[in-house]
């Protein structure tokens, strides 16, 4: 599975690129062509600028919310190979030592790279501490100081760290038991949003597009309807519904505003692609 670390420095840098490459995609619709007064192309562009926009972000937060989660997972795997090469008599910076050879995942470069500190004079408390401040995650935080406080009460400290194995296990059950329970609610969201899309295509399908033949044909009762115009207002009524049902499910899937620009992504380029290839074509 792919993943990357993603810093804040990192993320601000491709949220500041993104969003100028949107604005000049969409300024050069507004201004050069087609124009801002000409729609739907211009309707068109400013989607396609908006998902430009927001697609490297989303792409480095998706990274980095899995290179976390990995880091999540395998920091329980590090306590237990602590307290099983504590056991052996060895002391417990000794212990850390040895237990960093193991493969951790991503969690491995991190702990070696503590390590190192420690060989070059860092006490065992800096090191950690810098550790969890580069990782950055609550959990991780949570088994920095909990190893911290362990290494200081000294002697046999294998049944500590097993106890904080369990408890860290308890709190990654729990959070994994509650992103099941919300993928239902994540799939209503979606289910709700295509249920209205699909309204629509029935509306022009059956409605609009008569009401055009009709004004096409003369009668004088549907004189001044404009089927466009209702295009665009339905379109931009879409896109608005795309956005708010995009933040919902990141929000309820994984509890992160910043999780649900995926979805987003995912409903405007599904918006844009029904209304420019099926409701146009009515």
């Amino acid at each position: 599975m792919l993943m990357i670390r993603v810093t804040k420095q990192e993320k601000k840098l491709a949220w500041a690129v993104s969003l100028a490459l949107g604005v000049a995609i969409i300024g050069f619709a507004a201004f050069i062509w087609p124009g801002h007064r000409v729609h739907p192309d211009f309707d068109n562009f400013f989607v396609i600028g908006v998902m430009i926009a927001i697609f490297p972000p989303a792409f480095l937060d998706m990274m980095d919310r899995r290179w976390r989660d990995s880091i999540n997972k395998n920091v329980v795997y590090l306590i237990r190979n602590v307290a099983e090469t504590q056991r052996t008599g060895m002391t417990f910076v000794r212990a850390i030592e040895e237990s960093a050879r193991a493969d951790y995942g991503p969690l491995s470069k991190e702990l070696r790279r503590a390590v190192a500190q420690m060989s070059w004079g860092a006490t065992y408390e800096e090191a950690l501490r810098r550790m969890a401040q580069r990782i950055d995650t609550l959990i991780v935080y949570r088994v920095v100081e909990a190893l911290i406080e362990v290494g200081r009460s000294g002697g046999r400290i294998g049944e500590l760290l097993d106890m904080l194995s369990m408890h860290i296990r308890d709190l990654q059950d729990l959070k994994k038991e509650r992103r099941q329970q919300m993928v239902p609610y994540v799939g209503i969201i979606y289910a709700s949003f295509f249920v209205y899309i699909f309204v629509v295509i029935i509306l022009f399908q059956t409605v609009f597009v008569q009401l055009a033949e009709a004004f096409a044909a003369g009668f004088m009762t549907v004189r001044g309807l404009d089927v466009k115009d209702y295009y665009i207002w339905f379109f931009h009524m879409s896109i608005i519904e795309a956005t708010i049902s995009g933040l919902v499910a990141g929000k309820m899937g994984e509890g992160a505003v910043s999780a649900g620009l995926k979805h987003i992504l995912v409903l405007l380029a599904a918006t844009l692609a029904i209304f420019m290839f099926v409701i146009k074509a009515f």
